[in-house]
């Protein structure tokens, strides 16, 4: 008798908790379970309930501020287009051209970012082992930025991890350096225990303390003006990609003060093996 009556008491929460969760499914908005005194189990259901709902409505947020994104440079194009159509003879199409494929970039680099956080938990069959100091330099050496990016590096610091992935966050992280230092920005590669550390630093506003977690945030941007207007066609979600990548590389990332003023972008890796002498 006891054991039914524990039975049907635990059919009974279940069953409430199915009910609470098709009332958030019709209703389409944001809920939540309501935690009630019972087993530990039933507690730690509800909990994982809860956070697959935050989850869902990260996304959806997500989803729609992505939409109004794509919204922005479409009408662009379209009200560019209307307008060479209604008075042919007087367009200067060059300009208009030059306007719609200023949408268009807006609209691929878009599409570009989100392929790359779909993609930014690949199998790890399509990792290798890199050095992580020759990979920065690389990619360093091949850009043209208006403010020379400085180098310091400890030569044997060996992860194993997606090398085009990582490229991208050092492509992310110098753009938002270069967007926003003033006349410095530094690369540092190096070693701490038994993990690699990739340290970006600029000597610009840098990132106050109430947003240096939300910073990675998809659905947010930093209030902060660039050093050098807003010509690029940044979709702000850099550093949301970067976040990805490197939790999906079993790593951490965080923003800090920086030595200089400004921010100063820290990326922990795990090494893939011991490290050699340094050179």
């Amino acid at each position: 008798m006891v054991a039914g009556r524990i039975t049907v008491r635990l059919l009974r929460r279940v069953g409430s908790i199915s009910g609470d969760l098709a009332k958030i499914n019709i209703s389409d908005e944001y809920g939540q379970i309501v935690q009630q005194p019972g087993l530990a189990q039933i507690a730690q259901l509800v909990e994982n309930i809860n956070v697959s709902l935050d989850m869902l409505d990260r996304e959806r947020r997500f989803a729609s501020t992505i939409a109004h994104e794509i919204r922005s440079p479409l009408a662009g194009i379209r009200v560019q287009a209307e307008e060479a159509l209604a008075d042919p003879d007087r367009v200067d199409y060059s300009a208009v051209f030059e306007g719609v494929l200023r949408g268009v970039d807006r609209v691929e680099a878009l599409a570009t970012d989100l392929l790359l956080i779909a993609r930014s938990r690949a199998a790890e069959i399509e990792w290798e082992q890199i050095n992580l100091c020759e990979l920065v330099r690389r990619e360093v050496a091949a850009r043209t930025d208006p403010i020379p990016v400085e180098v310091i590096c400890t030569f044997g610091v060996l992860v194993k991890v997606m090398p085009t992935q990582i490229c991208e966050i050092v492509t992310n992280l110098l753009d938002n350096a270069q967007r926003y230092a003033r006349h410095q920005v530094q690369v540092q590669v190096d070693r701490s225990d038994r993990m690699a550390r990739l340290t970006v630093c600029d000597d610009g506003p840098g990132v106050p303390e109430k947003d240096r977690k939300r910073v990675f945030d998809r659905l947010y941007r930093l209030k902060t003006i660039s050093q050098h207007g807003s010509t690029s066609t940044s979709t702000g979600l850099g550093l949301a990609i970067t976040w990805e990548i490197v939790r999906a590389h079993h790593g951490t990332v965080w923003v800090e003060p920086a030595p200089s003023g400004g921010a100063r972008f820290i990326v922990q890796l795990p090494l893939a093996s011991p490290s050699g002498p340094e050179t």
